[in-house]
């Protein structure tokens, strides 16, 4: 398999480097606070290492996907399988942070009485400066799988790309945290404890049960993992051909342009809309025909020779 000229090791430094350097150095002092029993530090400095290590791979996965220069189906699969193990594995990082965070913040609680009350009532106090958010460089997912040989509208209808945009997100959050962290003592004990709550009830209450495992109960996040199932299901049984892809694009953007309602690669209903104002409606309207635009003509990009 031909990779171009990088490895996931070698990407590292141009996706995690600039957005959180040397985060797993500040873990060991920004923990030690004063009065906190070093069990309880050790353990959550070893929780928040094991958790970053599996951000930074993922983070890395998904930006250097799929990987080759010619991408071919199996880079497609390697890729998801990949993606399966990583987010399997994120799973259990997540659930080993909730209780060493919980532990440590029992341990804060009981020396520093209140401290639990003072974080609670400035829920926007955390250590880390305003994060300006993530995105994957380069293309849309969608489009990464197409080039595999998965069609584009399979990708959309599995809701990966949905899900993968949230949990990166959160990754990249976690890691910026993390490389902001200052040494002890630094900041307040209710900044601290309000910053640890904050990363980990993201993780473990939203991103872990709605976005990877499906515990929202909700049909339209299903969980990237069961995606990933659904993807492989539609890609074994449906057309996967460009033609197909192609059809489906042009039909969603002569539904938007004759004034009918299916806006953007995830299609609202006419009820999503029923509220909005008629600029509102106009200017998203429009928004969802550029998109659409811009996937046609990578789709018609595909089919001339390279």
């Amino acid at each position: 398999m031909a990779y171009a000229g990088t490895s996931l090791t070698a990407q590292r430094s141009a996706t995690i480097e600039a957005a959180a350097p040397g985060w797993d150095a500040r873990l060991y002092d920004g923990l030690r606070a004063r009065r906190i029993a070093p069990e309880a530090c050790d353990a959550l400095t070893r929780a928040l290492g094991e958790l970053g290590v599996e951000a930074e791979f993922l983070l890395v996965l998904v930006d250097a996907a799929p990987g080759a220069i010619r991408p071919t189906h199996s880079d497609g699969e390697l890729f998801l399988w990949r993606l399966t193990s990583s987010l399997t594995r994120l799973v259990e990082a997540s659930a080993t942070l909730e209780m060493a965070t919980q532990g440590y913040l029992t341990a804060l609680e009981a020396s520093y009485p209140g401290v639990a009350y003072i974080a609670d009532s400035q829920r926007d106090d955390v250590w880390w400066p305003p994060f300006s958010g993530y995105a994957v460089r380069g293309e849309p997912l969608e489009a990464r799988l197409r080039r595999c040989g998965y069609a584009y509208r399979h990708v959309v209808e599995s809701r990966l790309p949905v899900h993968m945009e949230a949990i990166l997100e959160q990754l990249a959050l976690t890691l910026y945290a993390l490389g902001s962290l200052p040494p002890a003592g630094i900041i307040p004990v209710s900044t601290l404890y309000h910053g640890l709550y904050a990363l980990s009830s993201a993780l473990h209450g939203d991103i872990t049960p709605r976005h990877i495992l499906a515990g929202s109960g909700d049909p339209r996040y299903p969980g990237a993992l069961a995606s990933v199932a659904r993807l492989r299901d539609l890609d074994a049984s449906g057309d996967t051909s460009l033609a197909s892809d192609l059809v489906w694009a042009r039909a969603q953007y002569a539904a938007i342009r004759d004034g009918r309602t299916s806006f953007g690669p995830a299609p609202l209903s006419a009820g999503d809309l029923s509220g909005a104002r008629i600029d509102d409606a106009r200017l998203l309207a429009a928004h969802a025909a550029s998109e659409w635009g811009y996937i046609i003509g990578f789709l018609e990009s595909l089919r001339r020779p390279a």
